[in-house]
């Protein structure tokens, strides 16, 4: 016999809120991070070292922008998707019920026999 599946949609509930405020301040500090790299100008001279430099330090600062803003997109998906799971098992358990409710009243009325069952 398959045993019950049980969720606990308060706690995903409770899961997804949490995300939201970190999410928020990923993306907040993602674009000071942005601001700041913009505030500091260009960090490389004109000559052969200052490109070279230059060379190795812009893709660092994307990596880091993109990285920072990176996990604040993935939270933010997380959330929207523990909060659609949340609806999808409320949905299914509603369905559920719907069904057992029809079925209970069918069988309890005595409803109509098709001579079910094998034969």
């Amino acid at each position: 016999m398959p045993e019950n599946l049980r969720v606990d949609t308060d706690g995903l509930e409770r899961a997804a809120a949490s995300l939201q405020p970190v999410a928020e301040r990923l993306r907040v500090l993602g674009e000071g991070v942005v601001r700041q790299l913009a505030a500091l100008g260009d960090p490389a001279g004109d000559d052969k070292f200052g490109q070279q430099f230059k060379g190795k330090h812009d893709p660092s600062a994307q990596y880091v922008v993109e990285g920072v803003t990176g996990v604040g997109k993935a939270l933010t998906e997380a959330q929207s998707g523990l909060s659609k799971m949340v609806s999808l098992f409320e949905a299914a358990e509603t369905g559920a019920a719907r069904t057992t409710s029809r079925l209970n009243s069918t069988i309890g009325e005595g409803g109509p026999s098709t001579g079910g069952g094998r034969r």
